[in-house]
């Protein structure tokens, strides 16, 4: 029987148990931990010890410079403090920029980790842990071959696994976000078009999106809340972090700049005034 831990029980780490969960038919022990009185179900000691695999997922938000680490710091910390055992996994599923996991690994000598980004919608992030189009694993193949076979355990062997490195994993989570970011900021740009010179913006979306290569995902213009741009939790704060990232490394990102300006333009600020320096 799989034991699986949970360490944050937001809508990630909630996915995460309801996946493993028997609602869905598994019959895992799930044990989940939360730093918020509110959430927490089972205690730290019991959540890192009696699991196998732990799920990480706690926020790294985004700020003027970078991203913020130190919750996920403080997390491995903590998880580090009461574990008594030395086989057990550390997930990490928080989105993080290359090369962090890596320096993680290294402060963190006596955990297995592993970097396991999430694909999930806050929306219906549930039903997208268990509809995953794939998984990708990053890190030590002697960790990932076994969170392969967890995955393939719950979830068949039809679903595609990509085992990497950190880097790879990592870079791969922001190559899809800045994508969709794009995406909506094209769309949002197509809008404005549309409503200037008078097109039927319903049919031309129908005719935009019958070409088989262009995907039904991020094109709805207002987005589902409503309001024009992206929003939300994850677009905003990756697109950011993976601009800031690659200026440090001198490499200019014109066309994610501009899905970002795209984004300020139509954008309410107040929904933005997190990423504003």
């Amino acid at each position: 029987m799989k034991k699986i831990g949970v360490i944050g029980r937001g809508f990630v780490g909630s996915a995460v148990e309801f996946g493993f969960s028997a609602q869905c038919g598994c019959n895992a022990i799930v044990k989940s931990y939360d730093i918020d009185e509110s959430r927490k179900k089972d205690s730290l000691e019991d959540t890192v010890n009696y699991s196998d695999f732990i799920f990480v997922s706690v926020p790294t938000p985004s700020y003027s410079s970078g991203i913020d680490l130190s919750f996920l710091k403080s997390a491995l910390k903590s998880i580090q403090d009461v574990n008594k055992r030395t086989d057990n996994i550390i997930l990490i599923r928080s989105t993080i920029v290359p090369g962090t996991t890596k320096k993680l690994d290294h402060v963190f000598r006596n955990l297995n980790i592993v970097f396991n980004p999430e694909f999930l919608t806050e929306r219906s992030a549930k039903f997208d842990f268990i509809n995953q189009s794939r998984f990708i694993i990053g890190g030590n193949a002697k960790y990932t071959d076994r969170v392969a076979n967890l995955y393939k355990w719950r979830f068949g062997k039809t679903v595609p696994i990509i085992q990497t490195d950190f880097e790879t994993a990592e870079l791969i989570k922001y190559m899809n976000n800045c994508f969709f970011a794009t995406k909506v900021s094209f769309l949002n740009e197509m809008k404005l078009l549309s409503d200037k010179i008078g097109a039927d913006w319903a049919t031309s979306i129908e005719g935009f999106v019958s070409d088989g290569r262009i995907g039904h995902s991020h094109i709805q213009v207002p987005g589902p809340d409503g309001k024009f741009g992206f929003g939300g939790n994850c677009l905003p704060k990756d697109v950011k972090a993976i601009i800031e990232f690659s200026n440090k490394l001198g490499i200019k990102l014109n066309t994610i700049e501009g899905a970002w300006d795209t984004n300020l333009k139509v954008r309410p600020k107040q929904d933005l005034k997190d990423y504003l320096s």
